[in-house]
């Protein structure tokens, strides 16, 4: 189904700083020995290159350039040799095969239902089957009140399960369905287009429609799409960026759609393509990436296309819907925390002529929607969720009663319709699926469904502590952990941070964490800066200039639980995934004494040519640019590759990326990996897995049971296993009992408060 908010966004400005710790001793930097530590392992022979470039009048060695070519036969062997030396070590892991049996138990149950949407007449899902490696689209006609018929089963599409579904857009009267498929985790999808009627595919493949958006014309007539440029068409290197929206005719041919908007734009102009919640007009998000959106709304006339401007020209992020005759547009425009905004919805309005429908406040807007005639604004308040209502002319109208702390995570509605879907969850308490009548009083949210576990959430805890960081900033952390293990330094513990695009870690349900948990460990989740958990300010504060203070909450974070005997240094090992991978590349360098061990999963590690691959030179506005001298001057300093400690002792580190990753080439975690191996003092081994048929994360269950299950091997054998425990289950579906939602007491309005206070795989160990 088309979002209509467009995906969450990527970070801002700070100050740089040279690291003191540059000039510490590296005998000062070891992290603790065991006598069980095993012989340093015997890595593959690594060959190393007298490639040098100049830039910016500095000579930077690059040694394993050789290790870009994902093609090369030479860099296949290198692969594979370090994949041997990964399975030497973890296989020989003691009780590898009673932990696979748990990690199979949890992850082959059937998954819980997503939120439905609505279309022709239809309610739309996907749901994961137990045993299958993706889930089925299923459909259920009158509105979902018929049977349920399963519409695409993309477990059928390769015999390793390697390819799937990615995105589907039912047409507004319910005879045409749009959908994407990939391969290998690649995320360079093609659009395929089935008549519902019969149950086939037409003709229609529409190849190059990585990230694509797909938006049908209210009248079903055809749909609109973004797609990136026929290679021959661009300059060379630049077939990732000039996206363009198209419109496919229902009929046409794809050499004739035309072109609706994107020639002349520049290079890295972001689109996104949406519509309103009543399906009336199809709206058109543009702009710098990860800065400002221009929002428009596109129509089909007799003789074109329109494209009219709804909020253009400021510099913010927004995005908007309709209510009656009104827009109402979501903005950090002039408010860091986002407020609503709205005017008429024909005709014209001046960003500066729009009104407040609601003023900004101290939580965060997430998001909007729009249900009959109230709008619902989740808000996000010191990383914690609530449900605000509104009538359509802005009059508060209470709340929507959650089960207790934690996150919202999706919201859908049917238009015409007083109901809101939403999910819950929390880090101790399953994801669940509810549906609240907004006219009712009391409004009760109903359970719908509730992610299936062989986990007892009942014996689990999760707690909130604030650390200082080094300039002072309180970072919340997320501490899960079971009811009888305390804190007290002698558990395991996994520590995990992002801290950038805009991404907020709030509290959610993982069951392999949970199931970490279980097993007698604790798992720690940072909210660190370049997040958005406390806005555009906190994300500010840890991008371009400012991103050594996201690698300072991490270090700060680590040694606040340490010393406060919460962890044991040689029982503590930091993860992260994407720019989180690159996030615990830098830690790692920085301080290889904080940690026992890493988990470095499909990493940025080569900062000064990141920019130069694939289309990661968006990923210039949250970094910086290399190739401009002073943002160089913020990035030097940190890239993880070019500031590998020759002589110091790393930690254990586990390192993983996917060949066909489309958003961070697999070289950074060869190149990571390859210094690191040669570098460290250290016995504990440096393991490198690329694996040759999956991407940005695992592109079958088959493959996630795989990973997951090395990624605890690793833990353990680096953490130890004292106090660790691995629970024989069935692998039965258990359904936990969701928490009881009660209707609030009556409010009087008078008490109402007049403004409410406030971008795969499911998360895993490790990202």
């Amino acid at each position: 189904m088309a979002r209509r908010v467009p995906p969450r966004r990527p970070v801002s400005r700070v100050v740089s700083r040279v690291l003191g710790i540059a000039l510490m001793p590296f005998a000062a930097l070891a992290p603790s020995a065991r006598a069980d530590d095993p012989p340093r392992p015997a890595y593959p022979p690594t060959r190393t290159s007298d490639v040098v470039e100049v830039m910016h009048g500095e000579k930077i060695a690059d040694p394993y350039r050789w290790l870009e070519d994902n093609d090369a036969p030479e860099v296949e062997a290198w692969d594979r040799a370090q994949r041997a030396l990964l399975r030497q070590v973890l296989d020989a892991v003691p009780g590898r095969e009673a932990l696979r049996a748990r990690l199979d138990a949890e992850l082959d149950l059937q998954g819980a239902p997503t939120l439905p949407g609505f279309e022709g007449g239809r309610a739309w899902y996907l749901r994961r089957d137990a045993g299958r490696n993706h889930p089925v689209l299923y459909a259920r006609d009158r509105d979902g009140a018929g049977p349920e018929v399963a519409v695409i089963d993309p477990n059928a599409w390769s015999a390793d399960g390697t390819e799937g579904l990615s995105g589907y857009d039912p047409s507004p009267d319910g005879r045409w369905l749009c959908y994407g498929r990939d391969s290998k985790g690649s995320e360079d999808k093609t659009l395929y287009l089935r008549d519902l009627s019969t149950g086939r595919d037409t003709d229609l493949r529409l190849t190059r429609c990585k990230f694509s958006s797909v938006v049908w014309a209210p009248d079903a007539s055809g749909f609109y799409y973004t797609r990136q440029p026929d290679a021959d068409s661009v300059p060379p290197g630049q077939a990732q960026h000039h996206r363009r929206v198209h419109f496919h005719p229902l009929g046409g041919l794809v050499l004739d759609d035309p072109r609706v908007y994107g020639t002349g734009r520049p290079a890295l102009e972001s689109m996104y393509l949406g519509g309103t919640s009543d399906r009336s007009a199809v709206v058109l998000y543009r702009g710098e990436p990860y800065r400002s959106t221009d929002v428009f709304r596109l129509e089909r006339t007799k003789d074109g296309f329109t494209t009219t401007p709804v909020f253009v020209g400021v510099p913010a992020l927004s995005w908007g819907d309709r209510v009656g005759d009104r827009w109402l547009l979501v903005t950090d425009w002039k408010a860091p925390r986002k407020r609503i905004l709205t005017a008429p919805f024909a005709g014209e309005t001046p960003p500066d002529r729009w009104t407040e429908f609601l003023p900004e406040g101290p939580g965060v807007i997430e998001s909007m929607d729009v249900a009959g005639d109230r709008v619902v604004v989740h808000v996000r308040e010191d990383v914690v969720s609530s449900l605000r209502v509104f009538r359509a002319d802005g009059t508060p109208d209470g709340e929507v009663p959650l089960p207790g702390p934690g996150s919202v995570r999706g919201t859908t509605t049917k238009p015409g319709d007083a109901r809101l879907w939403f999910g819950f969850e929390s880090n101790a308490r399953p994801y669940t699926t509810y549906v609240v009548d907004l006219a009712a009083s009391p409004r009760v949210p109903q359970v719908l469904d509730t992610t299936p576990t062989t986990l007892d959430p009942d014996t689990l805890v999760a707690e909130r502590l604030l650390m200082p960081s080094k300039d002072g900033t309180k970072i919340p952390l997320f501490v899960l952990r079971r009811k009888d293990v305390p804190l007290d330094g002698k558990a395991p513990t996994v520590l995990y941070g992002y801290g950038g695009f805009r991404v907020g870690q709030t509290p959610t349900w993982a069951s392999l964490r949970a199931l970490w948990a279980e097993m007698g460990g604790v798992y720690v989740t940072a909210c660190l800066r370049g997040g958005d958990e406390y806005g555009e300010a906190w994300h500010e504060a840890g991008c371009l200039a400012n991103k050594q203070n996201v690698y300072d909450d991490l270090i700060a974070c680590a040694d606040g639980l340490v010393a406060a005997g919460k962890v044991a240094r040689d029982r503590l090992a930091i993860a992260g995934g994407s720019n989180g991978g690159l996030l615990v590349a830098v830690v790692a360098n920085q301080r290889p004494d904080l940690c026992r061990a890493v988990l470095c999963s499909v990493p940025l590690t080569d900062m000064l040519r990141f920019h130069r691959f694939q289309f990661a030179k968006i990923w210039t506005k949250e970094y910086g640019d290399p190739d401009v001298e002073a943002e160089y001057r913020w990035i030097r300093p940190y890239s993880p590759v070019h500031n590998v400690r020759p002589g110091a002792a790393y930690p254990a580190c586990l390192v993983t990326a996917g060949l066909h990753d489309g958003r961070v080439d697999a070289f950074h975690a060869r190149k990571i990996a390859a210094a690191w191996q040669a570098a460290t003092s250290s016995s504990r081994p440096v393991l490198l897995a690329i694996d040759r048929d999956s991407g940005h994360g695992a592109a079958s269950r088959k493959q996630l049971k795989e990973d997951q299950l090395d990624r605890f091997a690793f833990l353990l054998s680096q953490l130890g296993r004292e106090g660790m425990t691995i629970r024989a289950v069935d692998a039965r579906p258990v359904r936990p009992q969701p928490p009881t939602v009660q209707p609030p007491p009556p409010t009087p309005p008078s008490a109402l408060p007049p403004t409410p206070e406030g971008p795969g795989v499911a998360p895993g160990m490790g990202g």
